[in-house]
């Protein structure tokens, strides 16, 4: 069973790494998403200036879904990028529980001083583990950006 102070600072390490990937994430919202989605949608409305009220349907659809294919790329890809930084981050974390609870036996957790030695151990491999990833999410970033 974790202690209070275990639980605290994973949970402050956890929030630290949300925390920067949320910073990240929000910036490629904002300097390459938006500005393909107001393309995107000023495409479109070019579609209906151009189709009127009297063209095919069909004709403005394929416009439409032209105007919106290249936004529908890039959220494909900056989810793809996501989901695999997710991924890699939780195999990490995994890892670190995992070394971590082959090192425990019953005398340890009999033991305060040693279980604490254990914690520390955990959360020093946790540490290093956001630590390496938020270093990963410049290089995600600029994949996302020269797709």
């Amino acid at each position: 069973m974790a202690s209070p102070a275990l639980e605290a600072q994973a949970k402050a390490l956890n929030a630290r790494m949300e925390g920067k990937a949320k910073e990240q994430i929000d910036e490629i919202d904002r300097t390459l998403l938006r500005p393909i989605a107001r393309n995107s949608y000023a495409c479109v409305l070019k579609c209906y200036d151009k189709v009127g009220t009297t063209g095919p349907t069909e004709q403005l659809q394929h416009c439409s879904q032209e105007c919106q294919a290249p936004y529908q790329q890039y959220q494909v890809v900056v989810q793809q990028e996501v989901n695999q930084f997710q991924n890699r981050l939780n195999r990490a974390m995994m890892q670190c529980q995992d070394d971590a609870r082959d090192l425990v036996t019953k005398d340890i957790q009999d033991d305060p001083a040693q279980m604490k030695k254990f914690e520390k151990s955990l959360i020093s491999c946790i540490s290093k583990t956001v630590d390496h990833h938020i270093t990963l999410l410049g290089p995600m970033k600029k994949r996302i950006e020269a797709h």
